[in-house]
C-alpha cells in the first residue's frame, strides 16, 4: 500500500537534527534554505520553490 507524508518545515530540521547528532557532539541551529527558480520556456516560464540546501550548525564529538 503506498502511502504520503507531509513533513512540515520544523519537522524536516528535526529530522536532520536528530541525524547529525549521531555523528557531531552538538548541533545548533538548522536552517532550510529555499529559493524560487525560473521554469518553462517562453510564454510558459514561471517561478517554482526548489530546495537549495541545509545549513547546520555543528560542534564536533571530543
Amino acid at each position: 500500500m503506498e502511502m504520503k507524508v507531509s513533513l512540515s518545515p520544523e519537522e524536516v530540521k528535526q529530522i536532520i537534527k536528530s541525524h547529525l547528532e549521531k555523528k557531531f557532539g552538538n548541533v545548533g541551529n538548522v536552517t532550510l534554505e529555499v529559493k524560487r527558480e525560473l521554469r518553462g520556456h517562453y510564454t510558459n516560464e514561471h517561478y517554482e520553490p526548489v530546495f537549495k540546501c541545509a545549513v547546520c550548525e555543528v560542534e564536533g564529538a571530543e
